[in-house]
């Protein structure tokens, strides 16, 4: 466009020259021309040579401007430090596993699998053979479908068979695992990531099934919630969710749900009993390690049998007799055995019959407990009931059972003793198999354990019996909260450690109501910053969630206006605010900051955070004229309160700063941001994070008032520090990456912005995940600086992209996506793709209006842009009403010489000139 206009006017100044010699040339009157044109008639072809140069420079600047409005609604740089100062002290993520799983985990298998062979062989009978190909695993806990289902895994892939292997132990993990499986029959990330909902990625997961050619076995483990496989309002009966039959492959789900009509007429009904009296005795003897002794047969049977032949019994008795731990052998075991499952009984338990499965595994690891007291390891049964009462099925790391917290909740000794006590306790538990080891799958996190989930069932119910559930769920919280010290809730290397943490704080808070208020304050804190971190996160859904449940948990156990109530309160609107969802975290920040003022008073710190909140969520709104007094007041309070210097004074300094900026005041902004930094510099020193941040600040108004110069060695200072003091990959330091990018874009040195960008979002993507809030921002970025490099055919699928991916998870609505749609269009439009252009021009304007309301700075850059659009095609009857109520709108707003003030009176100067000479 640039190289058009200049050639343009050059043709016109030669034109115009030449035009002016021949007249002269013809004209009889040999008069000098006035005004000191003359030069131009004594010296036609140098100053011919000089108007081009003078016009081609005017063009070069008019179209500058021209790019610059064209433009306009690029996501801004990302501008650290100047949101919420109210957040909770930590961190989320999803449920241990909740990544999904592809691969079967042949590794828990046992060399051998006693008894299953028939029901393995029914299993992966060819549909051709038997057609059923969903085919349902049901029996009750303790049955080991699990490892039949590993067993038909492990022979199906020795066949040469495609084994895919999916936990449906909760929604997000059976998404996950169902998306790593239509990636690995065939989809692409497109297909995967453009599904809008869940039954939309069931159809592209079975849609790839139905292509792959050989045969497969996917199994859904743990399908004890058939719910979770009926999405959309579908029935798992029906078919048409996540159970579906497809070409060549069987389906194999494990569960618990015995009712046939759950699972509909379709599917293959395998239910799994006990083992028969051979099998159990060689399993018994498998985990004694003594299975080359015959002559044990006869007594292993009895033993056995008296377990009901259960194999999780069979399994805690065998690992008991074959510990070392144990004084008796078989036949003493069985007299044990027999003595304990008559006290069971005689407790008996609502509901349990006396073969039920819970009342045989009780009394396996009873005699178990026995052995390890005799052995003076006498915390191992308090050890297994507190583990009960942690996140149920979920991984527990090794540190985080503190022997300190332990001991203040007088479950163990103090000092050196409690964690020897300990140490032995877990030891045995682990040599006799009621807890098995697990890795964390976090570095650094050491050994993990489990604890299946009918034993932690069943203790969970004993520890009732005997009045212990309160000392034990308040023991577990108590861990949970300790745990959660040292984390910081935006660094990516500690995002593992609360993976493995958030289902037990969870867990935690629960089972508030039955947990002391003081330790009760500590669980709704921990679970703040659970619903933090998932916003942090970008998992908007899980944090709206978690923070919901967090305000109703937190009401009902330490009251309404508690003040941990009210953080809970705050955050919640934090996450809705993240969400795009304005309307729903305006009246939760007022109503918050209205308790604070009745409660605490008007200048308690917690009133000035909830203060300078409302003042963020009403700036993000675009209601200027309703944040800057809250600013205003929030900053002159705590000067007052807390002296100039200090942090909170610092961070309201900045947050003034930034609304005067986004208002157009950059006179008033840039000397608060100076003045913020300097301050920064002297009390925290030259490389403390919030100086950064503030250096970071007042580059960027720099940048925005013209002054790159000066900009850019501060964004150069900043990336380098934090380079070097936080690493090439923390979070900070690839803002600060992206910004640079943008001042070198906004500098016209697009050679050093590119690698920039694409660096910035490389890493993004692998550190973040590839459809993190932040990936997406440095995609839409490396868009636009492909676009300005006049490289549309790479920056036009990104912007689509990003637009597909923002729509999916944030919604169509949220003011992210609307950016995504505004700069989709503007590409197109420079493509001279104007019939797709006009209607996302169209639909972000109306939406815009609707959601962020009539004046806010994004609907008129969108009324800016659909004029430009219509005058372009020349509708300039309906593109002048819109650039003049967008003139009015920024000068009211902006006041007559802000920078969009300016840029709308030049477009609709531009648009009366045209109409004018159309005329």
């Amino acid at each position: 466009m640039a190289l058009s206009s200049v050639l343009v006017l050059v043709l016109v100044a030669v034109v115009t020259t030449g035009v002016a010699l021949a007249v002269n040339a013809a004209s009889s009157d040999a008069r000098r021309w006035p005004w000191g044109l003359h030069v131009i008639q004594d010296h036609p072809f140098p100053s011919v040579l000089v108007l081009t140069v003078v016009l081609a420079v005017l063009s070069m600047m008019v179209v500058a401007v021209q790019r610059q409005r064209d433009a306009r609604d690029t996501d801004a740089p990302v501008v650290a430090g100047s949101a919420v100062d109210d957040g909770p002290a930590t961190t989320e993520v999803g449920p241990p596993g909740g990544t999904g799983m592809v691969d079967a985990p042949l590794g828990e298998l046992p060399l051998v699998v006693r008894g299953r062979d028939g029901v393995i062989d029914e299993l992966l009978t060819p549909p051709a053979t038997y057609p059923p190909q969903i085919r349902i695993l049901v029996g009750m806990g303790g049955r080991g479908k699990t490892t039949v289902a590993l067993a038909a895994a492990r022979e199906a892939q020795a066949s040469g068979w495609r084994v895919w292997w999916v936990s449906a132990v909760d929604g997000a993990t059976l998404v996950a695992g169902m998306s790593a499986v239509a990636r690995e029959a065939g989809a692409s990330v497109e297909e995967v990531t453009g599904a809008d909902s869940d039954l939309a990625l069931a159809g592209v997961v079975w849609g790839r099934l139905n292509r792959v050619a050989d045969p497969w076995l996917l199994v859904i483990d743990n399908a004890d919630a058939p719910e979770l496989l009926a999405p959309g309002g579908t029935s798992v009966a029906g078919g048409g969710g996540w159970l579906r039959s497809a070409g060549t492959g069987i389906v194999l789900v494990t569960t618990r749900v015995a009712d046939r009509t759950v699972w509909g007429q379709r599917a293959g009904w395998f239910p799994l009993g006990g083992l028969d009296q051979r099998a159990a005795a060689l399993m018994l003897l498998d985990r004694m390690g003594r299975a080359d002794e015959p002559e044990l047969i006869g007594a292993a049977t009895a033993v056995a049998d008296r377990l009901d032949r259960l194999p999780l019994a069979v399994h805690l008795a065998g690992s008991y007799l074959g510990s070392g731990m144990a004084a008796v052998g078989l036949e003493g075991y069985l007299r044990l055995l027999h003595d304990r499952s008559l006290s069971v009984v005689d407790e008996g338990a609502p509901g349990w019959g006396k073969q039920d499965p819970r009342r045989l595994i009780m009394s396996t690891w009873e005699i178990s407990l026995d052995a390890l007291e005799r052995q003076g390891r006498t915390r191992a049964r308090t050890l297994l009931r507190v583990l009960s009462f942690l996140g149920p099925g979920s991984v527990v790391p090794v540190p985080m059972l503190d022997p300190a917290v332990l001991s203040t909740a007088a479950l163990l000794p103090d000092g050196d003793e409690g964690r020897a006590e300990m140490a032995a306790g877990l030891a045995g538990l682990r040599a006799v198999g009621l807890v098995d080891g697990a890795p964390t799958g976090v570095v650094g996190s050491g050994d993990g354990l489990t604890v299946h989930p009918l034993v932690a069932e069943v203790c969970r119910w004993r520890a009732a019996r005997e009045g212990q559930r309160s000392s034990l769920t308040t023991a577990a919280a108590g861990l949970v909260v300790a745990a959660r010290a040292g984390l910081d809730l935006a660094d990516p290397a500690d995002w593992g450690a609360w993976q493995v943490i958030a289902p037990h704080a969870r867990a935690a808070l629960e089972a508030i109501t039955e947990i002391s208020e003081d330790v009760g304050v500590g669980v709704v804190d921990v679970n703040n910053a659970v619903t933090y971190h998932y916003a942090v996160r970008g998992s908007y859904p899980a944090a709206i969630d978690q923070g919901e449940a967090v305000v109703s948990a937190a009401a009902a156990r330490l009251g309404d206006e508690h003040p941990s109530t009210l953080v809970s309160r705050n955050n919640l609107a934090y996450v809705y605010q993240a969400a795009g969802r304005l309307t729903e975290a305006i009246p939760l920040y007022e109503a918050t900051l209205t308790a604070r003022e009745r409660l605490q008073g008007h200048e308690h710190p917690d009133t000035l955070m909830s203060r300078n909140n409302l003042a963020y969520a009403y700036w993000a709104a675009g209601r200027l004229t309703e944040a800057i007094p809250l600013y205003e007041a929030t900053l002159t309070a705590r000067e007052r309160l807390l002296g100039h210097e200090h942090p909170d004074t610092l961070m309201s300094r900045n947050n003034l700063a930034t609304a005067y900026d986004t208002a157009g005041r950059l006179t008033e902004a840039i000397p608060l941001y100076e003045a913020t930094l300097i301050a920064y510099e002297r009390v925290l020193g030259h490389e403390h994070p919030n100086t950064l941040t503030s250096r970071n600040n007042l580059a960027y108004a720099y940048q925005a008032a013209g002054r790159p110069t000066e900009a850019i060695p501060l964004y150069e200072a900043t990336l380098t520090a934090r380079e070097r003091l936080l690493g090439h990959e923390h979070p900070d330091t690839l803002i600060s990456r992206n910004n640079l990018a943008h001042a070198y874009w906004a500098a016209g040195r697009l050679d050093e912005a590119m690698p920039l960008y694409e660096a910035t979002l490389v890493t993004r993507e692998r550190v973040l995940g590839h459809e993190h809030p932040d990936s997406l921002l440095s995609r839409n970025n490396l868009a636009t600086a492909y676009q300005v490099a006049g490289r549309l055919t790479e920056a036009i699928p990104l912007y689509e992209a990003t637009l597909t991916a923002r729509e999916r998870l944030q919604g169509h609505e949220h003011p992210d996506t609307l950016i995504s749609r505004n700069n989709l269009a503007h590409a197109y439009q420079a493509a001279g793709r104007l019939d797709e252009a006009m209607p996302l021009y169209e639909a972000t304007l109306v939406t815009r209006e609707r959601v962020l309301g009539h004046e806010h700075p994004h609907t008129l850059i969108s009324r800016n842009n659909l004029a430009h659009a219509y005058q372009a095609v020349g509708r300039l009857t309906e593109a002048i009403p819109l650039y003049e109520a967008t003139l009015t709108a920024r000068e009211q707003l902006l006041g007559h010489e802000h920078p969009d003030t300016l840029i709308s009176r030049n477009n609709l100067a531009a648009a009366y000139r045209l109409r004018d000479d159309g005329k």
